[in-house]
This record gives C-alpha cells, structure tokens and sequence, in this order.
C-alpha cells in the first residue's frame, strides 16, 4: 500500500528532475544573439526579435543585452515599422544602459520617433530639450535644436525652410564681402 507521504516525495523528485533537464536545455546569451542576428540577415524578424528579447528578459546583465535592444529597435524601427515596440525598445535600452555610449542616440531617436513618426510634438519637445540639457556637445544636439524649431512641421517643408534660410544668408553674406 502506497503511502501518501512516499507519492509526494517522488513527484517532488519527479519535478525538480523535470525543471534541472529544462533549464539544461536552455540556449546561452551568445547562442541567442548568434541565433537573433542570423535570423536578422536572413529578414526573418519574428524568430530574431524573439532571441534578442529573450537575451534581455533572462541576461539583462550581460553585454549581449545591450547590442540585443540595439538591434531590437533597428529592427522595430526600420524593418517591421512597429513605432511603438520601437519607442518602448528606445527608452527600454536608455533605461538599462544610461551611461552607454549609444544612451544619447536612443533618447535622441525617441523624440525623433515621436515627433515624425507619432506627431506627438508634446512628447518630441520634452525629449529633445531633455537631450540637449544632458548632452549639449552631442554630435546630434544640432539635429536636436533643428528638430526642435520644426517640431509639427512636415519633414520635407522644414527642411527646404532650413535650405531657403541657408541660401539667404550665403547670399547676405556674399554681398558684405563685396568691396
């Protein structure tokens, strides 16, 4: 006659053998990402923004995590079109890594993001005077100050705005040259 002491003992044992084997087969962080940008060159965008986000889910800590959130929003960004997985992937990365190297260019290309893409100039403003009040000698803090006067207008029109007001102060400029 069984006991019900003894049958909870082997299915505890039964478990913990179960949860050893699983987490044996998990993939390392450097077999993830090898997967994620294989998948990548190869335009197979779901089966690599499932390896990088499982390298920040379970590796937040280690390098791969940091080049995985770059490549997760490139790929949101530029190759699904996904704003918003995009926008989260840039503030995600900026929240992670503050002191990174790449942390300016992520809260740069969130205010980006949001003004473009989002036309929430509200949101864009903040970030962009955010930016320029953290990182005032970035090589983006001009396109930072550009975006900023020209916040809620269409691309194509701030920048031939920008060209017009350039060719007029080349043209000043010639002319007080003049002898």
């Amino acid at each position: 006659m069984y006991h019900k002491k003894d049958f909870s003992m082997k299915y505890f044992s039964f478990l913990i053998c179960l949860m050893v084997l699983s987490s044996c087969s998990r993939k390392s962080d450097s077999q993830l990402y090898t997967e994620g940008k294989e998948a990548a060159s190869q335009k197979n965008f779901t089966v690599a923004t499932d390896r990088f986000e499982e390298i920040v889910d379970r590796f937040p800590m280690v390098a791969y995590a940091e080049s995985s959130l770059s490549q997760l929003a490139t790929i949101y960004s530029n190759d699904l079109k996904d704003e918003q997985k995009a926008l989260h992937t840039y503030r995600r990365y900026y929240t992670m890594f503050p002191n990174s190297k790449e942390a300016p260019t992520m809260l740069f290309l969130s205010g980006f993001l949001f003004n473009n893409e989002l036309h929430n100039s509200d949101s864009a403003k903040a970030i962009y005077q955010s930016f320029l009040q953290q990182y005032p000698n970035h090589e983006l803090a001009q396109s930072a100050k550009f975006e900023l006067e020209n916040l809620g207008k269409d691309p194509g029109q701030a920048l031939q705005q920008n060209a017009s007001a350039s060719d007029s102060s080349d043209q000043k400029e010639k002319k007080e040259m003049k002898p």
